[in-house]
């Protein structure tokens, strides 16, 4: 039952990403604007760079399809979560009245990221390799 329901969110999740990551990089919509005009500045101040939001837009394509293909998912989903922080916390400070996809994008890459956890293991496995060389 449960990998059912992480294949499930996991597909659900790369969709989202294809969709979001297809608009920003074929420029399909025009920017959001906000009620904020400090959240207008930072984004325009991302756009004017010329490469962050694209960056970020081929990232989601990537990761979507990663995560629709079912391939290298615990990477994947690792290279997204800086991506997935900075959202809510642009949402948390600039403009809390539209965060609720930033959380439900956060949970969906936390929920996917532990769903994942022994591909991480080895990554906290301590090496002792430096403490062997000096013996």
């Amino acid at each position: 039952m449960k990998s059912k329901i992480t294949m499930i969110l996991r597909i659900v999740f790369g969709l989202m990403l294809l969709a979001s990551g297809s608009i920003v990089v074929f420029n399909l919509v025009p920017p959001m604007e906000y009620p904020d005009p400090v959240a207008n500045n930072f984004l325009m101040a991302l756009e004017n760079t010329g490469y962050i939001l694209f960056i970020v837009g081929l990232l989601k394509l990537l990761v979507g399809l990663s995560l629709v293909i079912n391939r290298f998912v615990p990477l994947a989903l690792v290279i997204f979560m800086p991506i997935t922080v900075n959202m809510i916390l642009f949402h948390a400070f600039l403009d809390i009245t539209t965060i609720l996809p930033s959380l439900i994008i956060g949970f969906l890459n936390v929920f996917l990221l532990f769903s994942n956890i022994e591909s991480y293991r080895p990554l906290f496995k301590p090496k002792n390799n430096y403490l062997r060389a000096r013996d």
